[in-house]
C-alpha cells in the first residue's frame, strides 16, 4: 500500500529533531522534504520519480487526458420505466400490431385507439374511445329506429293497397278496356298489349313479378287510377275528361303519403347507415396515424386532439391543436 504525505505535514515533521538511532530515517525525511513542494502529494515510497514529474508542472496547467467520447441516446419525455410502457411499448411495436389495431376499429371505432393507448398511455388517445363508440352506438340507434319505422309504415300502405286497389275492378273500369260498352280486358297481358299508344296507358306490372314497381306504380302513375275503388266512372260523352278527371282521389292520395313516410325513414336509415361506414373510415385513419407516431417514438398527443373537461360542473369536449 502507498501512504501520501501533504507537504506541510512533512514540512512540519522535517523540523523535530532525530534521535541517533533514526539515521536512516533522517535520510528519509530528507529525500521527502528535499522532494516536497506546497500543496503537492506524494508517495514516500517513489519520491525521487515522482519529484521529477512534480518540477516540471506548472500550477496553471491541464492535465491532458485522451479518452473516447461515449455516445448515448437523446433525452425523450417519451421515455418510460418497462412497468410504465404497457404490454407494448414503443420499442416493440410492429406492423402486425398496426394492423390488429385497424382491424379493430374497422369492427368497432375506438378499439384501435384503446389498443393504442396501452403503448402509449396517453391520455388524449384514451379520450377518443369514448368518443368513437358513443358516436357508433348512436349511428346504430338510429339506423335500427329509422329502418324498423320505415318497415313498419311500408307494411301499411302495402295493407291499405291490397284493401283499396284491385286489378279486375282495375282491367274493367279502364277507359282502354271498357271503351264505353262494358267490355274489359281479359287479363293484364292483354292491357299491356291493346293499350299501348292510349293516353291512361302505363305498363302494368304484377306483384308477382316484382313486388316493389307494382306498389310503386298503382300509386305513381295515373293510368291506375281505374283500380282505386273511390275513383270516378269515366265520362265517354265528356271531350274534355282528360283535362277535368280527378285523378288524385282520398285513398290514392292517403296511399302515397304513407309511401313518402316509408321512403323518408328508410332513405334515413341508409344515411345512419353511411354513417356507420365513414365513422369506421375514420377511426381506421385515426388508429393507422396513433400507430405510426408511436412506433416512430413521437408524442401521438401532439397535434389535433379531443379532450373532455369540466367547467362549473358541465362537461365539455375540447378540439385542440398541439405543436
Amino acid at each position: 500500500m502507498r501512504f501520501a504525505v501533504v507537504s506541510c505535514i512533512v514540512g512540519v515533521l522535517a523540523g523535530v529533531p532525530a534521535s541517533p538511532g533514526a539515521a536512516g530515517s533522517m535520510d528519509i525525511q530528507k529525500d521527502v522534504v528535499g522532494a516536497a513542494r506546497p500543496c503537492v502529494s506524494m508517495s514516500v515510497f517513489r519520491a525521487e520519480k515522482e519529484q521529477a514529474l512534480v518540477n516540471g508542472l506548472r500550477l496553471d496547467e491541464r492535465l491532458a487526458y485522451h479518452g473516447t467520447r461515449i455516445e448515448t441516446s437523446e433525452p425523450s419525455m417519451f421515455a418510460r420505466s418497462a412497468a410504465d410502457a404497457g404490454p407494448a411499448g414503443s420499442a416493440s411495436w410492429s406492423r402486425g400490431k398496426t394492423a390488429l389495431a385497424i382491424v379493430a376499429s374497422a369492427i368497432l371505432p375506438g378499439m384501435g385507439e384503446l389498443y393504442c393507448y396501452t403503448a402509449s398511455r396517453d391520455r388524449g388517445t384514451l379520450a377518443r374511445v369514448p368518443v368513437f363508440v358513443a358516436l357508433d352506438g348512436l349511428l346504430w340507434y338510429g339506423y335500427f329506429h329509422n329502418h324498423a319505422k320505415g318497415k313498419d309504415i311500408k307494411q301499411d300502405y302495402m295493407d291499405y293497397a291490397d284493401a283499396h286497389w284491385d286489378l279486375n275492378r282495375f282491367l274493367k273500369n279502364h277507359p282502354c278496356c271498357n271503351q264505353g260498352v262494358g267490355d274489359s280486358c281479359d287479363s293484364w297481358q292483354d292491357f299491356n298489349a291493346g293499350c299501348q299508344g292510349e293516353i291512361n296507358y302505363f305498363y302494368y306490372t304484377p306483384r308477382e313479378l316484382d313486388t316493389e314497381e307494382y306498389y310503386e306504380n298503382i300509386g305513381k302513375y295515373n293510368a291506375f287510377v281505374f283500380g282505386w275503388d273511390d275513383a270516378n266512372e269515366w265520362d265517354y260523352n265528356n271531350p274534355d275528361q282528360f283535362m277535368t278527371y280527378q285523378y288524385w282521389t282520398a285513398h290514392r292520395t292517403y296511399y302515397w303519403s304513407l309511401r313518402k313516410d316509408s321512403d323518408k325513414y328508410l332513405l334515413r336509415a341508409d344515411e345512419y347507415l353511411m354513417g356507420l361506414v365513414v365513422d369506421r373510415v375514420v377511426s381506421m385513419l385515426d388508429t393507422g396515424w396513433l400507430a405510426y407516431r408511436i412506433s416512430k417514438g413521437q408524442n401521438p398527443d401532439k397535434g389535433w386532439s379531443l379532450r373532455f373537461r369540466t367547467y362549473d360542473e358541465a362537461p365539455t369536449l375540447i378540439i385542440s391543436r398541439r405543436f
